[in-house]
């Protein structure tokens, strides 16, 4: 999924990585070989945010956004995986977002 990205370009607006997992955290591609905690993070993340739309009658959540002092991160939920963004505080990661996923 990510072989056609800029990732120079990318971690020039303060991109850190990129994974794709399955539900239960287990990474599908990965734009580096450290983010295995982000998937097992991510894994978890996903369960957390259905449990928590189904009592407000949310189908399922689109997306997920997080953030610390460091780091900016992203879930967003799909079919049969999960695509996981992290990026330094400083990023937009909503334009990092398009230009992965579009």
């Amino acid at each position: 999924m990510f072989e056609n990205i800029d990732v120079a370009s990318l971690e020039e607006e303060g991109f850190i990585g990129a994974i794709t997992c399955n539900a239960n955290g287990a990474i599908l591609d990965a734009t580096s070989d450290d983010l295995e905690v982000f998937g097992s993070i991510l894994g978890y993340i996903t369960q957390v945010a259905d449990m928590i739309g189904e009592p407000f009658g949310m189908d399922s959540i689109e997306e997920v956004h997080f953030e610390s002092a460091n780091t900016k991160a992203a879930c967003i939920p799909q079919e049969d995986e999960t695509i996981g963004v992290l990026c330094n505080s400083r990023a937009n990661i909503e334009n990092i977002l398009n230009e992965i996923i579009n």
